[in-house]
């Protein structure tokens, strides 16, 4: 496993323009394709002994399910996977009493994973095979060294943890 990640600079406080800046790691999902719903149908049906077509139905009736408890203005909190809940967005007003529904300019659901999958960089993890790839240490490296190819197989900076250096293919 490979967690591909690039450095960006930002303010440590960022309600205060003087406060210097840091550097942060975002993590970057540009040479991955997203997961699908089918994917998820077929690992669930293989491991599990339900077809994937009824696989696909169940979770798609989830998903219609888990919109249709939100908007109700209830929560949702599947063990072991995690919390579901909705977040208001505004500008917002300076006083309370200035402040009405037509603040709201929208919603965005929210996620909260549970402990029991939520991931953690300490030596758990790392025991797991979990590496970070530094994707601005791998690109200035090719710029130096005149390497091409293509983003297929990105070179390991932190090499020797025993996995060949190659990242598994997602769609596999």
């Amino acid at each position: 496993m490979a967690i591909r990640f690039k450095r960006v600079q930002r303010l440590c406080d960022p309600t205060n323009k003087e406060a210097g800046k840091k550097v942060y790691p975002i993590i970057s999902y540009q040479y991955d394709t997203s997961a699908t719903l089918d994917e998820f149908a077929k690992e669930i049906s293989s491991t599990s002994g339900v077809s994937e077509g009824e696989t696909i139905s169940v979770l798609k009736d989830f998903r219609t399910l888990l919109k249709k408890t939100l908007l109700g203005g209830r929560s949702v909190n599947i063990a072991g996977l995690g919390y579901f809940f909705l977040a208001a967005q505004s500008k917002g007003t300076e006083k309370p009493e200035d402040f009405t529904v037509a603040d709201i300019s929208g919603l965005r659901v929210c996620f909260r994973a549970n402990s029991d999958i939520r991931l953690f960089t300490g030596t758990s993890t790392r025991s797991d095979g979990l590496k970070f790839k530094d994707l601005d240490h791998i690109n200035d490296a090719k710029t130096n060294d005149g390497d091409t190819n293509g983003g297929d197989e990105t070179p390991d900076p932190d090499e020797g943890s025993g996995d060949g250096g190659e990242t598994p293919d997602p769609a596999a």
